[in-house]
């Protein structure tokens, strides 16, 4: 593969590569029908899955042997999402080769082939078998597609299986398919369950789809078709992988009013900040990001919009982004497939698989969701003139833009991290509809990060910065008018964190008022500073980011993909003058040849297998049918087996293909080998568990003893490798230590949820918005009342460098918690010292595990926190608590055996937490 996949990604392709084997053999032994789904919620990555899936089975991988009788027969109903799937493929692998391996299906197919071969793709979209289509009619010598699969299912030499894409459609209502003469049969089941006397039903099926309810319910219905349990991609394994955007944003008017203008208007300036922000991070000399994401904002219009109603949006468009180009900076994706003119721009058709790339492109029509498997990671605003009626709509469009550009979290910039969705035909009610689309879509994201009504939140200095001015411009003029704007992480409206850039926007009309007139009254300002924590901003700043995090990563390491990536980062990032390039080649010869000599039987028996293959000859009486003789022979394997054993062993080591080449020629060249003796040796190491077995212990070594030179100057990784080296170092050790950064802080706040002062993130309003149990509600109370306290934290259970995650350990697995509040305490001499309150239910499976987390972590940073309260609520509405960073305390909790927290909680050394009453 092309493409590194992640270790959820690898899990579907392990799994479904095993069913599919217990599938075909399952045929092979009593001609059982079978069927499974792949379900990945949008976002997963279906189609590079699909490619690893296709590649392991043709070619093998480290689960899977391999199978050099297989073809698959791909089906859709769109010749365009075909042909947008064969891109994929062809980008995501090496071996699937477009030329050699895949080939579309066309009207002539069935006159040109007389099976599916083994090893190739077919691409079949369903409108060439319609009725009266040449595909499904007697070609030429009275051959249709239906005998192209019936000769195909007949011999034994081939292993077919049917991929069906997007599985959840074209299949019917699936309660009485596999029906001899069922009268809603659609296309799909012609092929699955085959047609008497004229084509056979298919002996494998795998569906693929994010919502495959459908898909199974039609299987589960066939006559004799066993339906697997699907393969499960879980939505919790993509959200935390950084493929999807963090958070969907819906804005739309309170109450139900005409805002059209004012949200396109908004929109512009959204796309105006995405637009620099983005060029900003990816020019930074640090970053380095190329080529630049050029965002894109998707203007949804009704079905039956008018010239003139594209001419408005266009000039008005044109008007607030000036620089945009109006000869090549529209686009459409209408059904109708036409070119629009307007006096305001052109708006030519453009085919969706191709906007991805289009960069000159920055804002596209669309009138309903575009088209089944089409995404555009680098759209990031909706604006939606779709009525309230239309949420199917709304939520699959959204649903094709929620992938990261650079297929990864940005740590450092949550906006980037962000769709935005203006929705000016819904209010804070009816836009429930497009939330419970998504749901049913199962797009990868959790409520939290739904946003239905945004308030636009920024650090408190920033705030205070904000409020001051507009109190002090009230003071100085006397005037209090009206104002529009949201903000940003840099305490500026977006349209003046573009301002006197190429990016500036012209908002100055009669709809939108201007950011110097202002909303509030001078009470109300007054009233918002009283709300802002009272102490320095830039000592809480300092002393958040000296907070360390314990990141617990679940990625199964693989110690030769760590060594590599560890070399190419150091070389790129740390050390650019570095030889380890030409070290490790060396290295890695030498290590193999070692322990080829430490294992030698071994290895010749390895090596006889690349050489050679075993045949099994009987001799039957031709007259009796009595076996007569029973031998074994063998047969020199030719080149095509010795390509297949040396992709093997590429893969073995994980795509070091240039290591692989350096063995093959150092052979060569010092001990005079043969291509074929060189290839042999290598690609027997590859089959030889000893010997690579030592190589991983070598490559985990070696991995470790790089750490240890280079991990003090990760400082100068990256952030397209930060990720990435954070995982190495975290396969050292159970987690990853990194410090809190302020600038990755949420930036949207959901306004539904209650709101709070003296947090250190907050709107300029002075308040913060965060959804608390009873229990929290009581301990933030209580805590806010004391004097000593000056600001605080609500912890985030998402965000890697904004949350505080310490580590924990129950039923041998390291898992993260994150404690609910973090406070700033002001000193009389002035020094902040940092507080953790955590209340923590006694009473959870999970506390006794939690408490020995917290203690592992305080033993190692002391002097991180003044001070750790476990809290827990107990009967009768008194609270106790554990002062953890008590030694007898520490002592106790890691000598303790029990099961449950209480006996702790009730025990001598917990104290009652005294809550404050309303």
């Amino acid at each position: 593969m092309k493409y590194g996949l992640v270790d959820f990604q690898k899990d579907a392709v392990a799994s479904l590569l095993k069913k599919m084997e217990s599938m075909q053999r399952s045929y092979e032994a009593d001609g059982s029908l079978s069927a499974v789904a792949l379900t990945a919620p949008t976002g997963a990555g279906k189609t590079v899955v699909s490619a690893a899936v296709a590649e392991g089975l043709f070619y093998g991988n480290e689960t899977y042997a391999g199978d050099d009788r297989a073809v698959i027969l791909w089906l859709s109903d769109s010749p365009s999402l075909n042909e947008q799937t064969m891109k994929r493929f062809d980008a995501a692998t090496d071996l699937l080769n477009g030329v050699n391996a895949m080939e579309a299906i066309g009207p002539d197919f069935a006159k040109n082939h007389s099976k599916l071969m083994p090893g190739h793709i077919y691409f079949l979209n369903r409108q060439l078998l319609g009725k009266g289509k040449k595909l499904s009619n007697e070609a030429e010598g009275g051959r249709s597609f239906y005998d192209v699969l019936s000769d195909t299912i007949d011999d034994s030499d081939i292993h077919l299986y049917l991929f069906i894409d997007e599985a959840h459609r074209g299949l019917g209502s699936g309660n009485n398919k596999g029906t001899s003469d069922s009268a809603n049969k659609t296309i799909y089941s012609i092929i699955i369950d085959g047609q008497d006397g004229v084509n056979k039903p298919m002996p494998c099926v795998v569906g693929i789809s994010a919502t495959p309810e459908r898909f199974n319910n039609a299987m589960q219905g066939r006559k004799n078709r066993d339906m697997k349990a699907s393969v499960d991609v879980p939505v919790s394994a993509v959200r935390s992988s950084g493929l999807i955007k963090d958070t969907i944003e819906l804005r739309t008017p309170k109450k139900a009013a005409n805002t059209k203008h004012q949200d396109l208007t908004q929109a512009c300036v959204r796309l105006a900040e995405s637009s620099k922000k983005w060029k900003d991070y990816c020019t930074d000399k640090n970053k380095n990001v190329l080529p630049v994401v050029i965002p894109l904002m998707v203007v949804q219009v009704e079905d039956k919009v008018t010239k003139d109603t594209l001419t408005a949006l266009c000039t008005q468009i044109h008007k607030v982004l000036p620089w945009l180009d109006i000869s090549d900076c529209f686009g459409n994706v209408f059904g109708e497939h036409e070119d629009i003119t307007t006096t305001a721009g052109k708006i030519p058709y453009v085919k969706p698989e191709e906007v991805a790339e289009r960069t000159e492109i920055r804002v596209l029509f669309a009138k309903d969701a575009i088209s089944t498997g089409w995404d555009c990671p680098r759209a990031e605003v909706i604006y939606s003139r779709r009525k309230r009626t239309d949420s199917t709509y709304i939520a699959q469009l959204i649903g094709r833009m929620i992938r990261t550009p650079l297929a990864r979290r940005v740590p450092t910039m949550e906006e980037l991290n962000t769709v935005a969705c203006y929705l000016p035909e819904y209010d804070s009610s009816t836009v429930e509809s497009v939330v419970e689309r998504l749901k049913e879509d199962n797009v990868a994201l959790p409520d939290t990060t739904i946003i239905k009504n945004p308030a636009d939140v920024k650090f408190f200095g920033e705030t205070k910065k904000t409020v001051e001015k507009k109190l002090s411009k009230i003071q100085s003029v006397g005037t209090t008018t009206s104002s529009t704007g949201s903000s940003s992480t840099s305490g500026q409206t977006p349209e003046q964190v573009v301002e006197g850039t190429e990016f500036y926007v012209n908002t100055d009309d009669d709809f939108v008022v201007d950011f110097d007139d202002i909303e509030e009254t001078e009470q109300e300002l007054t009233d918002a500073l009283e709300r802002i924590p009272k102490v320095d901003s830039d000592v809480i700043k300092e002393s958040f980011e000296e907070i360390i995090t314990r990141q617990v990563r679940h990625d199964k390491p693989n110690h030769f993909l760590d060594l590599w990536d560890c070399i190419d980062i150091i070389t790129s990032d740390i050390d650019l003058e570095s030889d380890l390039g030409n070290q490790i080649q060396v290295e890695f010869y030498n290590n193999i040849e070692g322990e080829i000599k430490k294992h030698p039987a071994e290895f010749k028996r390895s090596l006889g297998g690349i050489k050679n293959t075993t045949v099994t000859v009987k001799r039957v009486d031709p007259l009796t049918g009595e076996e007569y003789e029973d031998k074994e022979e063998l047969v020199e394997n030719d080149a095509d087996r010795l390509v297949f054993y040396y992709k093997h062993a590429v893969d073995v080591f994980k795509g070091a293909s240039d290591l692989i080449k350096y063995c093959i020629n150092k052979r060569k060249e010092d001990e005079y080998d043969s291509d074929t003796q060189a290839i042999s040796r290598i690609a027997a190491v590859g089959y030889c568990m000893e010997i690579v077995q030592a190589m991983e212990a070598w490559a985990e070594n070696k991995t470790e003893k790089l750490l240890g030179v280079y991990a003090p100057d990760r400082y100068a990784v990256s952030d397209e490798h930060k990720e990435r080296w954070d995982a190495i170092e975290g396969n050292t050790k159970p987690y990853i230590e990194r410090n809190l950064s302020v600038q990755a802080s949420i930036t949207r706040q959901n306004k539904e949820y209650d709101a709070y002062a003296k947090h250190i993130i907050s709107d300029e309003s002075g308040w913060s918005y965060h959804k608390l149990n009873d229990l929290e509600k009581k301990v933030l109370q209580t805590e806010l009342a004391k004097s000593l306290n000056v600001a605080w934290y609500r912890n985030q259970s998402r965000n890697l460098n904004a949350s505080l995650a310490i580590p924990y350990m129950i039923n041998g697995e390291w898992e993260n918690m994150y404690p609910d509040f973090i406070f700033f305490q002001q000193l009389g001499n002035g020094d902040i010292v940092r507080t953790i309150v955590d209340p923590h239910g006694d009473w959870l499976g999970d506390s006794v595990a939690k408490l020995k987390g917290y203690v592992m972590y305080i033993k190692d940073h002391p002097y991180m926190f003044g001070s750790v309260q476990a809290v827990a609520d107990k009967k009768g509405g008194v609270c106790r608590y554990l002062d953890l960073m008590m030694p007898t305390v520490q002592t106790a909790i890691e000598n303790f055996t029990g099961s449950s927290a209480k006996v702790l909680f009730n025990g001598p050394l917990s104290k009652e937490y005294k809550v404050k009453e309303d």
